[in-house]
Protein backbone atom coordinates (compact mmCIF):
# COMPACT_ATOMS: atom_id res chain seq x y z
CA UNK A 1 0.00 0.00 0.00
CA UNK A 2 1.20 3.68 -0.86
CA UNK A 3 2.09 5.25 1.79
CA UNK A 4 0.80 8.86 2.35
CA UNK A 5 2.25 11.98 4.09
CA UNK A 6 0.09 14.28 5.86
CA UNK A 7 0.50 18.10 5.58
CA UNK A 8 -1.43 20.73 7.47
CA UNK A 9 -2.20 24.42 6.10
CA UNK A 10 -4.27 26.34 8.13
CA UNK A 11 -5.51 23.44 9.98
CA UNK A 12 -7.02 21.47 7.27
CA UNK A 13 -5.13 18.25 6.73
CA UNK A 14 -3.55 17.32 2.64
CA UNK A 15 -2.40 14.10 2.24
CA UNK A 16 0.44 13.73 -0.74
CA UNK A 17 1.41 10.48 -2.38
CA UNK A 18 4.94 9.63 -2.73
CA UNK A 19 5.70 9.54 -5.86
CA UNK A 20 7.75 5.92 -4.86
CA UNK A 21 5.13 4.98 -3.49
CA UNK A 22 2.40 5.85 -6.56
CA UNK A 23 4.56 3.88 -8.88
CA UNK A 24 5.14 0.95 -6.74
CA UNK A 25 1.73 0.76 -6.42
CA UNK A 26 1.11 1.52 -10.13
CA UNK A 27 3.20 -1.55 -10.76
CA UNK A 28 1.53 -3.78 -8.38
CA UNK A 29 -1.75 -3.19 -10.71
CA UNK A 30 -0.04 -3.97 -13.84
CA UNK A 31 1.35 -7.22 -12.75
CA UNK A 32 -1.77 -8.32 -11.21
CA UNK A 33 -3.44 -7.42 -14.64
CA UNK A 34 -0.92 -9.23 -16.17
CA UNK A 35 -0.73 -12.71 -13.96
CA UNK A 36 -4.99 -12.11 -15.00
CA UNK A 37 -4.73 -11.95 -18.79
CA UNK A 38 -1.70 -14.80 -18.47
CA UNK A 39 -4.65 -16.93 -16.37
CA UNK A 40 -7.08 -16.53 -19.34
CA UNK A 41 -4.49 -16.94 -22.16
CA UNK A 42 -4.36 -13.51 -23.65
CA UNK A 43 -1.37 -11.84 -22.15
CA UNK A 44 0.28 -10.50 -25.30
CA UNK A 45 3.87 -10.36 -23.88
CA UNK A 46 6.06 -7.19 -22.77
CA UNK A 47 9.49 -6.08 -24.58
CA UNK A 48 12.00 -7.98 -22.14
CA UNK A 49 14.31 -5.28 -22.91
CA UNK A 50 11.68 -2.36 -21.19
CA UNK A 51 10.91 -4.85 -18.22
CA UNK A 52 15.11 -4.81 -17.63
CA UNK A 53 15.55 -1.39 -18.83
CA UNK A 54 16.90 -0.31 -14.68
CA UNK A 55 18.96 -3.59 -15.06
CA UNK A 56 21.09 -3.32 -18.24
CA UNK A 57 22.99 0.16 -17.74
CA UNK A 58 25.60 0.63 -20.04
CA UNK A 59 25.32 -2.64 -21.15
CA UNK A 60 22.61 -4.57 -23.49
CA UNK A 61 19.49 -6.44 -23.07
CA UNK A 62 21.65 -9.61 -23.50
CA UNK A 63 23.85 -8.70 -21.12
CA UNK A 64 20.83 -8.62 -18.28
CA UNK A 65 18.80 -11.54 -19.75
CA UNK A 66 22.00 -13.64 -19.27
CA UNK A 67 22.53 -12.39 -15.82
CA UNK A 68 19.14 -12.90 -15.02
CA UNK A 69 19.18 -16.36 -16.63
CA UNK A 70 22.39 -17.70 -15.14
CA UNK A 71 21.40 -16.91 -11.48
CA UNK A 72 17.80 -18.77 -12.31
CA UNK A 73 16.31 -15.29 -11.80
CA UNK A 74 13.06 -14.49 -13.46
CA UNK A 75 11.51 -12.15 -11.54
CA UNK A 76 9.01 -10.36 -13.20
CA UNK A 77 9.56 -12.34 -16.43
CA UNK A 78 6.54 -14.16 -18.06
CA UNK A 79 5.96 -16.71 -20.35
CA UNK A 80 5.11 -15.01 -23.70
CA UNK A 81 8.03 -11.35 -23.47
CA UNK A 82 10.03 -11.11 -26.31
CA UNK A 83 13.45 -9.79 -27.30
CA UNK A 84 14.06 -8.13 -30.74
CA UNK A 85 17.24 -9.15 -32.18
CA UNK A 86 18.27 -7.16 -34.98
CA UNK A 87 20.03 -9.36 -37.97
CA UNK A 88 23.99 -8.62 -38.43
CA UNK A 89 23.57 -10.99 -41.89
CA UNK A 90 20.47 -11.40 -44.07
CA UNK A 91 22.50 -14.13 -45.50
CA UNK A 92 19.90 -17.00 -44.72
CA UNK A 93 16.74 -15.15 -44.63
CA UNK A 94 14.37 -13.15 -46.93
CA UNK A 95 14.35 -9.43 -46.68
CA UNK A 96 14.11 -9.41 -42.95
CA UNK A 97 15.90 -6.66 -40.44
CA UNK A 98 15.02 -8.42 -37.44
CA UNK A 99 13.48 -11.34 -35.27
CA UNK A 100 11.44 -11.45 -32.72
CA UNK A 101 11.59 -14.44 -29.98
CA UNK A 102 9.03 -15.34 -27.58
CA UNK A 103 9.89 -15.88 -23.71
CA UNK A 104 9.04 -19.56 -24.22
CA UNK A 105 10.00 -21.62 -20.90
CA UNK A 106 12.02 -21.17 -17.37
CA UNK A 107 14.33 -24.01 -16.81
CA UNK A 108 12.68 -26.92 -19.37
CA UNK A 109 16.11 -28.44 -18.81
CA UNK A 110 17.86 -27.58 -15.75
CA UNK A 111 19.69 -29.83 -14.29
CA UNK A 112 18.72 -32.83 -17.11
CA UNK A 113 21.06 -34.33 -19.30
CA UNK A 114 24.02 -36.95 -19.91
CA UNK A 115 25.85 -33.27 -18.29
CA UNK A 116 23.74 -31.22 -15.85
CA UNK A 117 22.43 -28.04 -17.92
CA UNK A 118 22.44 -24.75 -15.63
CA UNK A 119 20.03 -22.30 -15.40
CA UNK A 120 18.47 -20.91 -18.75
CA UNK A 121 15.12 -18.97 -20.62
CA UNK A 122 14.00 -20.92 -23.75
CA UNK A 123 13.14 -18.96 -26.73
CA UNK A 124 11.25 -19.51 -30.18
CA UNK A 125 11.15 -17.24 -33.02
CA UNK A 126 7.58 -15.74 -32.49
CA UNK A 127 6.71 -17.18 -36.41
CA UNK A 128 8.42 -18.96 -39.16
CA UNK A 129 10.81 -17.21 -40.65
CA UNK A 130 11.02 -17.11 -44.61
CA UNK A 131 14.87 -17.97 -46.08
CA UNK A 132 16.75 -16.20 -48.42
CA UNK A 133 16.47 -17.41 -52.40
CA UNK A 134 20.12 -18.02 -52.27
CA UNK A 135 19.67 -20.66 -49.44
CA UNK A 136 20.37 -24.43 -50.38
CA UNK A 137 16.48 -26.04 -50.56
CA UNK A 138 14.61 -22.97 -50.77
CA UNK A 139 11.59 -23.68 -52.35
CA UNK A 140 9.31 -21.23 -53.46
CA UNK A 141 10.89 -18.06 -53.05
CA UNK A 142 11.00 -18.52 -49.06
CA UNK A 143 10.21 -21.69 -47.90
CA UNK A 144 13.01 -24.54 -46.89
CA UNK A 145 12.93 -27.96 -47.64
CA UNK A 146 14.07 -30.06 -44.97
CA UNK A 147 16.23 -32.70 -47.06
CA UNK A 148 17.13 -32.23 -50.62
CA UNK A 149 17.10 -35.63 -51.13
CA UNK A 150 13.88 -36.84 -49.80
CA UNK A 151 15.14 -38.89 -46.65
CA UNK A 152 14.65 -38.97 -43.28
CA UNK A 153 17.46 -41.27 -42.67
CA UNK A 154 20.81 -41.36 -40.79
CA UNK A 155 23.68 -42.22 -42.18
CA UNK A 156 26.98 -44.72 -40.61
CA UNK A 157 28.68 -41.66 -40.06
CA UNK A 158 25.58 -39.97 -38.58
CA UNK A 159 23.14 -41.73 -37.49
CA UNK A 160 20.12 -39.07 -36.56
CA UNK A 161 18.38 -37.81 -39.46
CA UNK A 162 18.19 -34.16 -37.42
CA UNK A 163 21.79 -34.17 -37.76
CA UNK A 164 22.03 -35.02 -41.47
CA UNK A 165 19.23 -32.79 -42.54
CA UNK A 166 19.33 -29.58 -45.10
CA UNK A 167 17.41 -27.78 -42.06
CA UNK A 168 20.37 -28.38 -39.59
CA UNK A 169 22.80 -26.75 -42.29
CA UNK A 170 20.26 -23.33 -42.57
CA UNK A 171 20.19 -23.29 -39.00
CA UNK A 172 24.23 -23.28 -38.67
CA UNK A 173 23.77 -20.14 -40.94
CA UNK A 174 21.07 -18.36 -39.46
CA UNK A 175 22.97 -18.04 -36.38
CA UNK A 176 25.90 -16.47 -37.64
CA UNK A 177 23.14 -13.49 -38.53
CA UNK A 178 22.49 -12.91 -34.81
CA UNK A 179 24.20 -10.53 -32.94
CA UNK A 180 27.26 -11.78 -31.03
CA UNK A 181 26.21 -10.03 -27.84
CA UNK A 182 23.73 -12.83 -27.62
CA UNK A 183 25.41 -15.54 -29.29
CA UNK A 184 27.91 -15.75 -26.77
CA UNK A 185 25.22 -15.79 -24.09
CA UNK A 186 23.43 -18.92 -25.56
CA UNK A 187 23.76 -22.63 -24.79
CA UNK A 188 24.53 -25.45 -26.48
CA UNK A 189 21.54 -27.45 -26.67
CA UNK A 190 22.22 -31.47 -26.49
CA UNK A 191 19.71 -33.79 -26.38
CA UNK A 192 18.68 -37.46 -26.64
CA UNK A 193 18.37 -37.43 -30.09
CA UNK A 194 16.34 -40.06 -31.97
CA UNK A 195 18.36 -42.51 -34.70
CA UNK A 196 17.27 -44.17 -37.66
CA UNK A 197 20.28 -46.11 -39.32
CA UNK A 198 20.94 -49.77 -40.74
CA UNK A 199 23.31 -50.63 -43.18
CA UNK A 200 20.93 -53.27 -44.87
CA UNK A 201 18.69 -50.71 -45.89
CA UNK A 202 16.17 -47.19 -45.28
CA UNK A 203 13.99 -47.91 -42.02
CA UNK A 204 10.92 -46.64 -41.52
CA UNK A 205 11.38 -46.29 -37.70
CA UNK A 206 13.83 -44.79 -35.41
CA UNK A 207 15.50 -47.56 -33.74
CA UNK A 208 17.72 -45.95 -31.59
CA UNK A 209 18.86 -42.73 -29.61
CA UNK A 210 22.12 -40.88 -28.16
CA UNK A 211 22.86 -37.94 -26.35
CA UNK A 212 23.99 -34.99 -28.90
CA UNK A 213 24.94 -31.35 -29.71
CA UNK A 214 22.08 -29.94 -31.27
CA UNK A 215 23.72 -26.38 -31.36
CA UNK A 216 22.97 -22.74 -30.20
CA UNK A 217 20.20 -22.52 -32.43
CA UNK A 218 18.18 -25.61 -33.16
CA UNK A 219 14.21 -26.55 -34.23
CA UNK A 220 11.55 -28.26 -31.94
CA UNK A 221 10.86 -31.40 -31.49
CA UNK A 222 7.06 -32.79 -31.75
CA UNK A 223 6.94 -33.17 -28.13
CA UNK A 224 8.18 -29.70 -27.23
CA UNK A 225 5.37 -28.16 -29.07
CA UNK A 226 2.58 -31.02 -28.39
CA UNK A 227 3.68 -32.43 -25.18
CA UNK A 228 3.34 -35.97 -26.86
CA UNK A 229 4.65 -37.87 -29.51
CA UNK A 230 2.31 -37.85 -32.32
CA UNK A 231 3.34 -39.14 -35.70
CA UNK A 232 7.32 -39.49 -34.15
CA UNK A 233 8.55 -43.08 -33.77
CA UNK A 234 7.13 -43.63 -30.34
CA UNK A 235 9.66 -43.98 -27.48
CA UNK A 236 12.83 -42.78 -29.18
CA UNK A 237 11.40 -39.80 -31.01
CA UNK A 238 10.47 -38.19 -27.23
CA UNK A 239 14.01 -38.66 -25.86
CA UNK A 240 14.31 -36.37 -22.79
CA UNK A 241 12.20 -33.36 -24.40
CA UNK A 242 9.22 -31.80 -22.55
CA UNK A 243 6.51 -29.40 -23.68
CA UNK A 244 6.96 -25.64 -23.20
CA UNK A 245 4.79 -23.70 -21.44
CA UNK A 246 4.48 -21.29 -24.79
CA UNK A 247 2.81 -24.43 -26.89
CA UNK A 248 0.47 -25.19 -23.85
CA UNK A 249 -2.32 -23.53 -26.46
CA UNK A 250 -2.92 -24.33 -30.04
CA UNK A 251 -3.20 -20.42 -30.95
CA UNK A 252 0.67 -19.50 -29.68
CA UNK A 253 1.22 -22.39 -32.28
CA UNK A 254 -0.27 -20.25 -34.69
CA UNK A 255 0.67 -17.20 -33.22
CA UNK A 256 -1.30 -14.95 -35.90
CA UNK A 257 0.14 -16.59 -38.78
CA UNK A 258 -1.07 -19.51 -40.51
CA UNK A 259 2.06 -21.10 -41.97
CA UNK A 260 3.66 -24.50 -42.03
CA UNK A 261 7.01 -25.12 -39.65
CA UNK A 262 9.42 -27.91 -39.50
CA UNK A 263 10.26 -29.37 -36.14
CA UNK A 264 13.44 -32.10 -36.05
CA UNK A 265 11.15 -35.06 -35.08
CA UNK A 266 10.88 -37.28 -37.72
CA UNK A 267 7.57 -39.57 -38.91
CA UNK A 268 7.13 -43.25 -37.79
CA UNK A 269 6.24 -45.14 -40.33
CA UNK A 270 7.56 -43.54 -43.04
CA UNK A 271 11.15 -43.50 -44.51
CA UNK A 272 11.11 -40.10 -46.02
CA UNK A 273 8.25 -38.19 -43.92
CA UNK A 274 9.18 -34.92 -41.29
CA UNK A 275 7.28 -33.83 -38.25
CA UNK A 276 5.46 -30.44 -38.87
CA UNK A 277 3.54 -28.07 -37.33
CA UNK A 278 0.55 -27.68 -39.81
CA UNK A 279 -0.71 -24.18 -40.61
CA UNK A 280 -3.89 -24.68 -38.40
CA UNK A 281 -1.67 -25.22 -35.50
CA UNK A 282 -2.43 -29.15 -35.67
CA UNK A 283 0.61 -32.19 -35.38
CA UNK A 284 1.07 -33.05 -39.22
CA UNK A 285 3.57 -34.30 -41.15
CA UNK A 286 5.31 -34.04 -44.80
CA UNK A 287 8.02 -35.12 -47.26
CA UNK A 288 11.32 -33.96 -46.32
CA UNK A 289 10.85 -32.37 -50.10
CA UNK A 290 8.16 -30.58 -49.35
CA UNK A 291 8.11 -27.08 -50.43
CA UNK A 292 5.87 -25.05 -48.51
CA UNK A 293 7.12 -25.64 -44.48
CA UNK A 294 9.71 -22.70 -43.23
CA UNK A 295 11.96 -23.14 -40.30
CA UNK A 296 10.93 -21.56 -36.25
CA UNK A 297 14.08 -21.92 -34.93
CA UNK A 298 14.77 -21.23 -30.97
CA UNK A 299 17.47 -21.15 -28.83
CA UNK A 300 18.25 -21.36 -24.84
CA UNK A 301 19.85 -18.06 -22.94
CA UNK A 302 21.91 -19.20 -19.88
Amino acid sequence: MAQAKTLSVSGIGYEVIDDTARSNAQTALNNAEYNRQGQIGKYGGQNIATILAGEIGSGSVYDALHKRAANGNFAGLRVGDYIDVPLVSASGVAAQQSVRFLLAHFDPYYCCGDSSKGHHIAFVASAPIAVAKTVTGVANDSFLMWNTTNTNQGTADQKCPYLNSNLKVWETAFEACLPEGLTKYLLTQRVLLEERYSASGALNDSNSWSWQDIGKVFSLSEMEVYGCPVWGTKGYSVGFDCQLDLFRDTAHRVNGIRCNWWLRSVVGGSSSGVCCVNSGGNANYTSATSAWVRPRPGFLVG
